[in-house]
This record gives structure tokens, C-alpha cells and sequence, in this order.
């Protein structure tokens, strides 16, 4: 919930500056900022927690390889250098927090929530569950479809040190260090406005750069690297379904059919699709998209998903015309957005160039 969160955030500072919060609810605000301040005030060094007799041996290992993925992410990687996961946060809960989204029925695209200030996000995160569950009852209630998608880590963008969670250090050493990379990717460069992109991007950095951590530290044919790699080849499978999906439901969203035609028809190609996925399942190599095989599909649930894999086979594109160096990469959209252009555009422009980035963004007017 980077952007939901950070802005809320940010806005929960201002509050006794503003006259009025028009149609934004104060006790959301209070909610959050309730929720960061206990985080911040749990917040232990991670040094002190490596000397806790307590603490399990194996969650020491992993707090060590949570720094080893940072300072890889900063020194080969150009990442920048921040003082997240300086320190730890143990949670009496399964999630950090969980997001609500919401989209029309018969149209893909996300509800945007309103705030003062910081305008319009895509989403809204919630520290409790419980609250989360409220908001999509309600939005449903609206007519809206709705889904609730748990969060593991989140960034603040840089308005406080984000510290590393005890749900990190459950998961698998082949995929905590895209997790970290990932996150240290939204520090690096998040562009305003531009969700899909900023997720999209984190996710494809965090793969590859993972994926180049477990390289240089176990050799290029550890079982970690080998289950890295089969993982991403899963994940751009499920990237470039979610995106032929979508252009289906867009297609038929453009149609002038009367509303409840239109479900009609959205609920075929769902069942036409769930059954072309279990084919697809048979050759992935882990069990991560069985949530949303066995879900109730609609447009919140599709949007969610395709913000953060829909992309990734346009990154990896991109990734090989700049001859497989992810610093190229991210300097790629670094400079792309120091010169303004919008990161879809330069995406699409570098995916389509020939090996070597023989191509150069067209003038502005």
C-alpha cells in the first residue's frame, strides 16, 4: 500500500493546518497514523536483536541476508541508500496491513479513493483486517466489485525508516531478497501518479536483482538460483495471461451492450479463462497463483494482479535490448523521468528497440 499509506500519512501531519477535510474521514487518518506509531515505536535495532538470546537462530540468519541484500541492492545495483531495515518489528499478525480495491463493474479500471492535498489513490490500506473487510462490504454495497489483498511490506516513500518485519523472515530464502529489492526499488524512484508502473517496475527489479543476489552469493547453479529462476519464468506466464485477459474484458467493456448483457458475457470469458488457467497451473513450478485460481474473478481482483506481473514481459523485453544489465535498466527510467517522460511511454519505447538501446525518445512538443 505504498501510495495509499505514505500519502495518508503525509496528510495525517497537515491535519491541524486544514480548516476543512471535506469528504475525507478523519478516523481513517487516525487509524493509520495509530498504526505507524506503533510500528515506529516497536522498532529494535537490528544489531540488538542479532545479540537476543531469544531470538531464533534461523530468524538471525535471515536479518543477516536481509542486510547483505541491501547493501547488494545499493552497491551493485545503484539502488539508493536509505536507513530501512536498520531495524526490526515482530507482529502479532499474519500481514503488515491488507489493501482494498475496488473497480466498476463493467469497466477496468480502479476506484480512486480522494484526499485532500495528495488527490486521488488507487487503493486503501488498513492495519486491521477487520476494518479492511468494512470498507469492502461498503464499497460493495455501491455496486463496486471488491477484493482485499493482504500486504507483507510496504514503503513509506521515505517519510520514515522502514524497518523489517517478522512476516519477512517466514518467507523462503529464494525469494526474501526480491522482497527487500523490491521495496528498496520504491526508494529508488517512484513516479507520481503512476501505480501500475511504480509496482510493475519494483516487481521486475526485485526478481532480477533477487535472482542476481542468490548468483554472486551461492553460485549461478545453486537449487536457490534454480528455483528463483523457475519461479519468474511462472510469473512472466501469469504476466502475460493477466494481459491477454484484461484485452478481453476491455473489448468487451468498449461494447454498447445493456449492462446486465454485458455481465453476462463478463462471466463467460471468466469461465472460458479459469479453465485455460488450471491448463496453465500444470507447468508452473509453485503453487502461488492457486489463491487465484479458487477466487471469485472480477475486475477489482484482475486489476490487482495485473498491477504488479501484467508488465513484467514488457520489462523483460526491455531488460534484454539493454543487453541483461538491470542497472541499465533502472538508469533506463531514472532518465526517462528526469526528462519527463511518462514511464508507460518509455517502457513500451524501449521494449520495442533493438539490442544494444539503439533508440532515443521523440522530442516533446
Amino acid at each position: 500500500m505504498h501510495i495509499t499509506l505514505a500519502a495518508a500519512l503525509r496528510l495525517l501531519i497537515l491535519l491541524p493546518a486544514l480548516p476543512s477535510l471535506g469528504g475525507c474521514s478523519p478516523p481513517y487518518l487516525v487509524h493509520l497514523g495509530i498504526g505507524q506509531s506503533r510500528i515506529m515505536l516497536a522498532r529494535t535495532a537490528y544489531r540488538d536483536v542479532l545479540q537476543d538470546p531469544g531470538f531464533a537462530p534461523r530468524d538471525k540468519s535471515m536479518l543477516l541476508v536481509v542486510q547483505e541484500v541491501k547493501r547488494f541492492g545499493e552497491e551493485r545495483m545503484g539502488l539508493a541508500h536509505t536507513n530501512n531495515f536498520d531495524s526490526y518489528v515482530k507482529l502479532n499478525r499474519e500481514a503488515v496491513s491488507w489493501i482494498v480495491l475496488a473497480a466498476e463493474k463493467t469497466k477496468l479500471a480502479s476506484h480512486q479513493w480522494w484526499f485532500p492535498l495528495v488527490g486521488r489513490v488507487p487503493y486503501k490500506g488498513y492495519f486491521s483486517p477487520e476494518r479492511a473487510r468494512e470498507e469492502a462490504k461498503r464499497m460493495a454495497r455501491r455496486g463496486f466489485d471488491t477484493h482485499i489483498q493482504p500486504v507483507t511490506a510496504y514503503s513509506t516513500l521515505g517519510y520514515f525508516a522502514d524497518p523489517v518485519f517478522s512476516t519477512f523472515l517466514r518467507y523462503p530464502e529464494s525469494i526474501l531478497p526480491e522482497l527487500i529489492l523490491h521495496e528498496l526499488t520504491h526508494a529508488t524512484l517512484f513516479v507520481k501518479g503512476q501505480v501500475d508502473f511504480n509496482e510493475g517496475f519494483a516487481t521486475f527489479v526485485g526478481h532480477k536483482g533477487g535472482l542476481a543476489f542468490l548468483e554472486a552469493r551461492y553460485g549461478p547453479d545453486s537449487p536457490l538460483v534454480e528455483e528463483a529462476e523457475a519461479r519468474f519464468g511462472d510469473e512472466l506466464a501469469f504476466g502475460q495471461f493477466i494481459s491477454a485477459l484484461s484485452d478481453r474484458l476491455e473489448a468487451l467493456y468498449s461494447e454498447p451492450w445493456p449492462r446486465e448483457e454485458m455481465l453476462v458475457r463478463r462471466a463467460e470469458i471468466f469461465q472460458e479463462e479459469k479453465l485455460a488457467f488450471k491448463e496453465l497451473q500444470k507447468s508452473f513450478s509453485h503453487n502461488r497463483y492457486d489463491g487465484f485460481a479458487g477466487a471469485e474473478w472480477n475486475n477489482a481482483l484482475i486489476l490487482g494482479h495485473r498491477r504488479y506481473d501484467g508488465e513484467l514481459p514488457q520489462f523483460e523485453a526491455l531488460y534484454v535490448n539493454l543487453g541483461s544489465d538491470l542497472r541499465k535498466v533502472i538508469d533506463f527510467f531514472i532518465q526517462a523521468e528526469d526528462r519527463g517522460e511518462a514511464p508507460a511511454d518509455a517502457l513500451r519505447r524501449g521494449a520495442r528497440m533493438g539490442n544494444g538501446g539503439a533508440s532515443s525518445p521523440k522530442e516533446n512538443p
